[in-house]
């Protein structure tokens, strides 16, 4: 009979060692942190942990514990008046030049440009693992601030009142007619649109919204039957970036990034900006992944 039990003892899986892991970072964060003393603490090879991480967390170690740093140190560049050069220090950097470095690789910005806009956006929040290997936004590539124009679509609209299997509906309709869109642009991406300038408060059994399976085009003329035009306001968007698969749902994303990311972040929703989008990317790798962003009106 197998037991989960040996010596009185509960079994940790390897799950469980990850997690342990994830704690031990952000318990040390502060502290020299590398792969052999993570080993030790695991009681892992390098070679096995390092590989057992980065396929759970989509990260290497390193890479990890760089953007869970830099992410609290642009925390304390927003918070705090502490000097520039203590932060380096705790983000782990000797020098002020090399935090500077690796400070504009993640945000686009130098430290000190980055505590005079007196806006913060978390980056990489601490992993949560939950082994259901889906999709979660706390494995985001990159997340971005981008100054967004005025942007036309053109596709198919669906209400969710009758439920979300509308949405499949529309996205199989704009794949068989994608091809006679006219004025098409940015051919390399297709996008979902959650419009919500109609979003019905009192519906109790699910949230109820329009939905557009839609191309970018340069100008809205005439359209092939069945389909519609919208035009999205110029505005500041966040943009969240990572790889997955087109026909996975990105509810888990959003659930990260509504109920996680904004609560720790100072950016504010644009109440004159009902709607988010998902920009999906048409080339595909090996694993059929591609390139997948999650775009938020902020001011």
């Amino acid at each position: 009979m197998y037991s989960s039990h040996r010596e009185g003892q509960i079994m940790k899986t390897n799950l469980d060692t990850i997690r342990e892991m994830m704690d031990y970072i952000e318990k040390h964060l502060e502290e020299r942190l590398d792969l052999d003393s993570l080993c030790r603490e695991a009681g892992y090879s390098r070679y096995h942990l390092s590989r057992m991480f980065s396929v759970i967390s989509g990260f290497s170690v390193h890479t990890y514990i760089q953007r869970r740093r830099l992410t609290e140190a642009a925390r304390l560049l927003v918070f705090t008046d502490k000097p520039v050069m203590e932060i380096a220090l705790f983000a782990g950097y000797e020098t002020q030049q090399s935090f500077t470095i690796g400070f504009k690789a993640m945000y686009k910005c130098s430290p000190r440009a980055f505590r005079r806009k007196k806006e913060f956006f978390p980056l990489q929040l601490k992993m949560t693992v939950d082994g259901s290997g889906k999709l979660r936004g706390d494995r985001m590539m990159d997340i971005q601030m981008v100054e967004g124009g005025r942007m036309l679509l053109a596709g198919y609209r669906k209400n969710t009142r009758f439920g979300f299997n509308v949405i499949g509906q529309c996205w199989k309709k704009m794949h068989a007619g994608k091809g006679s869109i006219p004025n098409r642009i940015n051919r390399e991406f297709l996008v979902g649109l959650n419009d919500y300038a109609r979003w019905d408060t009192d519906s109790e059994k699910q949230p109820v919204f329009d939905y557009y399976a839609a191309s970018e085009v340069e100008r809205i003329g005439a359209l092939p039957k069945g389909m519609e035009g919208r035009e999205l306001p110029a505005t500041k968007y966040i943009v969240f970036c990572f790889r997955g698969i087109k026909e996975d749902s990105v509810q888990p994303v959003a659930d990260y990034i509504y109920r996680e990311w904004f609560p720790q972040s100072t950016c504010r929703l644009n109440e004159n900006a009902r709607y988010d989008f998902v920009r999906y990317g048409e080339e595909t790798d090996e694993n059929g992944r591609s390139r997948i962003e999650y775009w938020v009106p902020v001011l």
